[in-house]
């Protein structure tokens, strides 16, 4: 769920992409001084860092494709003041923009189990223990950063008391890999699962359990939240047996259930583990017959020594970037391997009962979909402004869509469809299984100024990633692209928002409930009962503000009102195809729908 577009956004979204370090901070830990910094000098109090702090051994060597360690301990003072290693994955735009990096590269190490902890300067330890957001970042569990500057909280911190950590995990083929019988002969048994990335993020949530108290954060008040893979990852980890008690509340922004199949993960052409080894093979034996090559597959103590003797460049360059993700890996992830992601899947252990009973938040933006529509040229139409282009060579505005009735239809509905997948069914499923309070929301902003004749409201409008700044209060206006998401007109309107989301948030990481904690002059946020099925709708003041809707979304609206729209048969179908890739609703269900719409119009003959 990633696109090009998304790398330049976010560039407009998040101020200070670095840490600016001065004066020192210090906690101690199994009687060792860690030394943080302070990286933010704000209004109301300053917020300290301690940056890059290993929570597990390097997953490198023999520790590549197993459970993570156990940190063994620091061994003297500890200096938390430099930003950490990111995880190995292939270079984008955003990297090119941020750090001079060259897109389609290779970039990062294997050592790069780390996390960041950021707290307000002014708490009294003797007497406060705050409540601590542990923040997962997103990019399709192939990319992404802990310490990014789009998500460093300077000014959430400065005006909110919580403690703030955010943390790495193996992305792509060293955090998932699929093959059967590997790592049968460990005597952890964790080291037999396919998902890596997964355990390295419940380590982490071990660790702040271990140590965030040392840090003035209370440990039996963890919220897990995270955005887009980060927020599938939340889900993850509400299913994982090994995460039950490490956390305590829970936020997903536009996430999904939906995920490969474990045949899929092994076996899918050109991503899945299988091709990768076998292609591997090929290259370092090229004269071994099938059935030798066959036999050292099976071999799993000689396949595993073989996969661990491979450079990390060997193994992530035969990964493709993926069509539809712009500057990601094709990569399975979040397998269900019935060992940390239960055999049926995520959607169906919602199902089955099997999600941790804490409350939860979960919610979509209205216009997901267009960021990955505005920047693909299946939707629109390139027209060079040069003059631009000479200046910002890394940008390419396209704006003039194909049709412009269909791409506001293609948004309008697959957007719904990722409401239901990731909002609207796991409410329904968790109103009924657990006990916990559930809460949904629609982030429908949508106050893009049209800027060099083309209108960012109408084209981009409430898209994927864009209530992120409105949380983390990181709104910057400070340059070009920061033009074409916010209009200087709406400066006080904008913050207002911001300020209120943060609020709920922080209420809810307080006390599972976005009504009750420091905050209480906020509009009522009801939660998604068995009764009534209803979600907030955060807009600015200058459109609908904030306010309770009922829901109405279903499959059954989705496709009665997609058959009613003003475009031809042929695009009907060609988005029904699509429309339930979001959703989680079985094969069955998406069978009956689609044989049904148009009188069976769209079945292939």
């Amino acid at each position: 769920m990633f696109h090009k577009f998304y790398l330049l956004v976010l560039i407009a979204l998040f101020s200070n992409a670095s840490h600016a370090f001065n004066s020192e901070s210090k906690v101690m830990i199994h009687n060792y001084e860690i030394t943080g910094t302070t990286i933010y000098e704000g209004s109301n109090r300053n917020v300290s860092a301690w940056l890059g702090l290993p929570y597990a051994e390097p997953p490198i060597d023999d520790l590549r494709w197993k459970a993570p360690r156990t940190f063994d301990g620091f061994k003297n003072n500890y200096s938390a003041i430099d930003l950490p290693n990111r995880c190995t994955q292939v270079s984008n735009s955003y990297d090119k923009i941020i750090d001079d990096l060259e897109p389609g590269k290779i970039i990062g190490s294997e050592d790069c189990l780390y996390l960041n902890v950021y707290r307000p300067s002014n708490i009294d330890l003797e007497k406060e223990k705050l409540p601590v957001m542990f923040w997962i970042h997103g990019g399709g569990n192939t990319w992404g950063y802990s310490a990014s500057g789009m998500t460093t909280p300077n000014e959430f911190l400065n005006k909110h008391n919580v403690i703030l950590v955010s943390v790495n995990y193996r992305l792509g083929p060293f955090g998932w890999l699929a093959l059967n019988n590997f790592n049968q002969n460990s005597e952890n048994k964790l080291d037999q699962t396919h998902n890596f990335g997964t355990l390295d993020l419940i380590k982490a949530l071990e660790w702040v359990n271990q140590n965030i108290e040392n840090f003035g954060g209370d440990k039996n008040n963890i919220t897990i939240f995270g955005e887009s893979a980060g927020a599938r990852n939340v889900m993850s980890l509400m299913v994982a047996p090994q995460s039950e008690n490490l956390f305590h509340k829970a936020i997903s922004q536009s996430g999904y259930l939906n995920g490969d199949t474990l045949d899929q993960a092994i076996n899918k052409p050109r991503a899945g583990s299988l091709e990768f080894v076998t292609n591997q093979l090929k290259n370092k034996y090229p004269n071994l017959s099938k059935v030798e090559l066959n036999e050292f597959i099976k071999d799993n103590e000689k396949l595993e020594v073989f996969l661990r003797s491979l450079s990390t460049d060997e193994i992530i360059s035969f990964y493709r970037v993926s069509e539809d993700g712009s500057g990601l890996i094709d990569v399975p992830n979040v397998i269900p391997d019935g060992i940390v992601i239960p055999s049926e899947g995520l959607f169906r252990s919602f199902e089955n009962g099997l999600a941790h009973d804490v409350p939860i938040v979960l919610g979509t933006n209205r216009d997901e979909h267009k960021l990955f529509m505005f920047d693909n040229s299946e939707f629109v139409k390139s027209k060079s402004l040069f003059f631009l282009e000479k200046i910002f060579d890394v940008l390419d505005f396209r704006y003039v869509p194909r049709d412009e009735v269909y791409y506001q239809v293609y948004s309008k509905y697959m957007s719904m469809s990722w409401k239901i997948g990731g909002a609207d069914d796991p409410a329904n499923i968790l109103k009924n299984k657990n006990t916990s309070k559930v809460y949904s929301y629609r982030f429908d902003w949508d106050e893009e100024p049209t800027f060099v004749w083309i209108d960012y409201a109408k084209y981009l409008g409430a898209a994927h990633g864009l209530e992120i700044p409105f949380i983390f209060d990181s709104i910057n206006r400070e340059n070009l692209l920061s033009n074409i998401i916010y209009d200087d007109a709406n400066v006080v309107s904008d913050q207002l928002l911001a300020n209120q989301m943060g609020k709920y948030w922080v209420n809810f990481a307080y006390s599972g409930n976005p009504n009750k904690g420091p905050y209480s002059e906020l509009v009522e946020w009801r939660d998604w009962s068995r009764n009534t099925e209803q979600y907030i709708i955060f807009d600015s003041i200058n459109d609908q503000g904030i306010s309770m809707r009922l829901n109405t979304d279903s499959g059954t609206s989705l496709m009665q009102g997609l058959a009613s729209e003003p475009i031809t048969v042929i695009q009907k179908c060609y988005i029904a195809d699509k429309i339930f890739i979001n959703t989680t609703l079985s094969i069955e269900k998406v069978k009956i729908f689609y044989d049904n719409f148009l009188n069976g119009k769209c079945i292939k003959k």
